[in-house]
């Protein structure tokens, strides 16, 4: 497949790179097709590309970066309470960058909780009073990014 994106161009993937978020992310439920694109000069951050849109494309990290303990309930819970597989899950989470002052921030409030095998997903709200839409990242250079490798390493790609 192809998009034509107004970000990154040109971007090419194979149908089962396509990752559907049932209902979309908030403030655009109406687009639910996905792929991740990675930029080799970029470590911890991809980006979610819509499909559907070709101009929208939302960054995002691994949650993995968060600790163990997020998101609090587990993704096997959350995973469960969508309607999903509770097996291999992949959850991530959107960031933004502010220029004045130059702060990285992430949504905790609203992870996306993926289905690696099935390459189904939602994107889920949580406690507000535990968790902010704008949390500031410190020590982001030494974040792990385990699962942005597995899913552009193939982890939503068909088995040959």
């Amino acid at each position: 497949m192809l998009v034509e994106g107004t970000r990154f161009g040109r971007i090419e993937f194979d149908d089962d790179k396509v990752i559907v978020l049932r209902g979309g992310l908030l403030g655009f439920p109406q687009l639910e097709r996905y792929v991740l694109h990675e930029q080799e000069r970029v470590q911890h951050i991809a980006w979610l590309q819509s499909i559907e849109r070709p101009d929208l494309a939302f960054p995002v990290m691994d949650a993995a970066s968060f600790g163990a303990g997020y998101p609090d309930p587990s993704p096997a819970d959350l995973a469960r309470s969508a309607g999903l597989s509770t097996g291999d899950l992949a959850v991530l989470v959107v960031v933004v960058a502010r220029r004045a002052p130059p702060t990285l921030m992430a949504n905790m409030l609203a992870p996306l909780i993926i289905d690696v095998a099935s390459r189904t997903g939602v994107q889920v709200v949580l406690d507000p009073q535990r968790f902010s839409a704008s949390h500031v990242l410190d020590g982001f250079s030494t974040m792990p990014r385990t699962g942005l490798e597995a899913l552009s390493q193939g982890a939503f790609a068909a088995t040959p």
